[in-house]
């Protein structure tokens, strides 16, 4: 009988977990946390990566990643040129009416792609949370030299934040 309830228990620790991770995935697209913009030929997908405060991980920083990709599925040429890979943290800001927020850390990832880039973008977790409605700012001097802009809510991010831990 005891090892019917623990088996039982278990089943449905399994299935809330399961139950968790998608209204977390819902969470994000409901409160665009994960959006996505067409300019010219390029694709700019931004995502915000919740984290699960896991053992050892640093909970000061917010993460998101934006990928780039060409429209068209081509190869995208030039990329392995110096400018796509450093310098990228005059790029990348949170702005807001009455402030901007620079970036910790902006690290091209290596995803394996040929028709794009993608890079992880690091701000302060305290600031961004202070930050009722902001912008996540795209000095786009790479791709199509404009500014592009991406809406974020600091509430939404802490809510997402709060889903996303592992009790």
């Amino acid at each position: 009988m005891i090892k019917h309830f623990i088996a039982g228990c278990f089943i449905l620790l399994v299935c809330a977990c399961g139950a968790s991770r998608r209204d977390v995935i819902q969470s994000m697209k409901d409160n665009e946390l994960v959006q996505e913009k067409n300019v010219n030929d390029y694709v700019f997908r931004l995502q915000y990566m919740p984290s699960d405060r896991g053992a050892g991980e640093d909970t000061s920083l917010v993460y998101f990643r934006l990928n780039v990709a060409n429209n068209a599925g081509a190869p995208m040429k030039g990329t392995s040129d110096l400018s796509y890979s450093y310098g990228l943290d005059t790029l990348f800001s949170l702005v807001n009416m009455t402030d901007t927020i620079c970036a910790v850390d902006i690290t091209r990832v290596a995803n394996g792609t040929v028709n794009g880039v993608e890079y992880m973008l690091v701000f302060d977790r305290a600031k961004v949370y202070a930050q009722p409605d902001c912008k996540l700012l795209f000095r786009d001097w790479l791709f199509t030299h404009q500014f592009i802009s991406f809406p974020l809510k600091g509430s939404a991010i802490a809510h997402i934040d709060s889903l996303s831990l592992k009790i």
